[in-house]
């Protein structure tokens, strides 16, 4: 018997669609409501704020720093930044959106960089786009390279005697396989690859620290330098903490008096809205939209981790 001719069948299809579509409306509401409040804000005498933004840990996404960098800029009090870089790097992507954002946010506002304990490689790449670098004498930055990362497990699957076969619409479809061994013209496509963005890098970085190409490619070789190291070499601009850079910041965006101070906080969801999040991805589960989106997925091998 179809859902259709049973009307309880029909109501109870009906209820479960309705709760599912209340839960996410106030899911949504509840944490739209929540990110006014995700700010801790330390007043000072000045009617403008310096907003701070915290890039910690290796870097695999850009979404929150973006988000944040649009918050500061739609508030018009905010008329500074201040990024908090204590980063090894990371991916590739994320590290360039991060990087076009912060230059496309500086035809409004001033930005500075504070680097902590590590500011390398795709943090650097980042923090190259501020108006103004600041490191701690014993930071370690720089390392300005690209490195793609493979694993291969092909002779020990050989001497357990495994192997796979491939089928393949292209010499370089099977490229990176951890299960067999990479033919000369593969690595030659993907040390192309890894120049390519190297080029992009080196780039970025001529660009943001306006200095000519040459030069940054004399110490585009990987290597890190220490904070005092950097100064001299130009890759930042002053010595100091946190606490200077929020001084070049207040110079920057001409803040007279103490800037008020704005830093992002992290609030974990409470009970009811953990209820309720619960119940939407129950929901989602039901009607199968995780199967549906697992299905649209394509299975391949993905084994090379291209990174800063």
């Amino acid at each position: 018997m179809s859902a259709g001719k049973h009307p309880f069948l029909s109501g109870l299809l009906f209820l479960i669609v309705f709760i599912g579509i209340f839960g996410l409306g106030i899911y949504l509401i509840l944490f739209k409501f929540q990110i006014k409040s995700n700010y801790n804000v330390v007043p000072g005498s000045s009617p403008y704020a310096i907003g701070i933004i915290n890039l910690t840990g290796t870097i695999t996404s850009s979404s929150s720093f973006i988000s944040l960098l649009n918050h500061y800029k739609h508030e018009p009090y905010v008329k500074a930044v201040v990024i908090r870089v204590n980063s090894p790097g990371g991916e590739v992507a994320p590290s360039q959106a991060m990087y076009e954002q912060l230059t496309k946010f500086k035809k409004y506002k001033k930005v500075v960089v504070s680097m902590s304990s590590v500011a390398a490689s795709g943090a650097y790449y980042v923090s190259s786009a501020a108006n103004e670098i600041v490191a701690e004498p014993g930071t370690l930055t720089g390392s300005i390279g690209v490195i793609m990362e493979m694993p291969n497990v092909y002779k020990l699957m050989k001497k357990v005697g495994v192997s796979y076969n491939y089928i393949v619409s292209g010499p370089y479809k099977d490229i990176g396989t951890p299960f067999k061994e990479m033919t000369p013209q593969q690595r030659e496509k993907l040390q192309g690859v890894v120049m390519d963005v190297y080029s992009q890098f080196v780039d970025a970085v001529a660009k943001g620290r306006n200095l000519k190409i040459e030069y940054v490619k004399k110490l585009a070789n990987g290597m890190v330098y220490s904070g005092q190291q950097a100064l001299k070499y130009h890759l930042v601009d002053k010595l100091g903490d946190f606490e200077d850079a929020i001084d070049a910041a207040k110079v920057l965006a001409g803040i007279k008096g103490k800037p008020t101070i704005i830093y992002p906080v992290r609030k974990q969801p409470n009970l009811f809205q953990s209820v309720i999040k619960r119940a939407v991805e129950s929901f989602i589960d039901y009607v199968g939209g995780k199967t549906f989106l697992k299905g649209a997925g394509l299975i391949a091998y993905n084994n090379a981790g291209l990174n800063f």
